[in-house]
């Protein structure tokens, strides 16, 4: 059975004549005539009484056929719709992983606003997770792209990583600790203090930049750490009083009342954050999203 056999059949259905069905098809009537009998033979019933002339009338099983006819052209006329407004980016869907801290800056939020308002086919959906584990799910694609720090799994070569931002690194001090007094703090004075930060194995590149920068600026290894899974409750430590959270810039005055977010001293340490997609990924939404985002972040990478 073909398309062209259910749309000849539909069109002398509704003009219950041949010759005008052709006429509203723009094919010659003989096409039309073998395109209905070919249908009837497939189907093994006949769908007209062609017993007059002038006008074809439908038979019970003709009858019985047309709405599903009819059905079946509605769902081929929203397939096809489908189909090209997805290549146009007029409709589709999207899922983006990202990290807590990048959800949390005004130029992603810019860009979801834009999104929304210029592209609403697209539905976005949006999914946080620490650096490792956004790394997993675009491996496994269950993500169309994700904004992470450095993961040396992502760079190979099927892997697409470009730079979008540096993500300064700052103190988020108890409100009664001496530190809290200072505008920038050197790195030297925290050799001695209590650092929280988030593990090594959820997110080694954020871990790796604070590491390095104390050996490197401050000439010390970190010796005494609280570690968690993620940015909220390293502030929540601290103003409990587990010691200093080590902090992106995005967290900066979040818990004001009783955390003071104090830059570094000199060089601050940052952790790159990366948008990171399949290169085989080749969507109108996914190159529009990357478009917006890049332009609110200003990054020329």
């Amino acid at each position: 059975m073909e398309i062209s056999q259910l749309k000849y059949f539909v069109a002398a259905a509704e003009k219950m004549h041949f010759a005008l069905a052709a006429e509203s098809l723009q094919i010659a009537q003989p096409s039309l005539s073998r395109g209905i009998q070919t249908l009837e033979k497939e189907l093994g019933v006949r769908l007209f009484n062609r017993s007059n002339k002038r006008r074809i009338e439908l038979t019970e099983s003709g009858k019985a056929f047309l709405p599903h006819a009819r059905n079946i052209l509605q769902q081929l006329l929203i397939a096809e719709r489908s189909a090209k407004e997805t290549a146009e980016g007029i409709s589709g869907h999207l899922a983006i992983g990202a990290l807590e801290s990048t959800l949390e800056r005004k130029e992603f939020l810019e860009t979801l606003t834009a999104m929304q308002k210029n592209h609403r086919g697209i539905t976005l959906e949006i999914i946080d997770d620490h650096s490792f584990g956004l790394a997993g799910r675009l491996l496994e694609r269950s993500v169309d792209l994700i904004l992470c720090r450095h993961d040396k799994r992502l760079f190979r070569e099927n892997i697409i990583c470009r730079k979008l931002f540096d993500d300064e690194i700052l103190l988020a001090i108890p409100q009664d600790h001496p530190l809290a007094e200072r505008e920038k703090v050197p790195v030297q004075l925290l050799k001695d203090e209590k650092l929280i930060m988030v593990p090594e194995k959820t997110s080694p590149a954020f871990y790796g930049s604070i590491i390095r920068y104390c050996r490197e600026k401050g000439n010390f290894e970190i010796k005494t750490s609280e570690t968690c899974s993620n940015f909220y409750t390293a502030q929540h430590l601290a103003e409990a009083g587990f010691g200093i959270a080590l902090v992106p810039e995005s967290h900066k005055d979040m818990y004001p009342e009783h955390l003071a977010y104090r830059h570094f001293q000199g060089t601050p340490p940052c952790s790159t954050v990366y948008t990171a997609l399949q290169d085989d990924s080749n969507s109108y939404a996914i190159d529009v999203f990357l478009k917006l985002l890049r332009g609110y972040f200003k990054s020329s990478f």
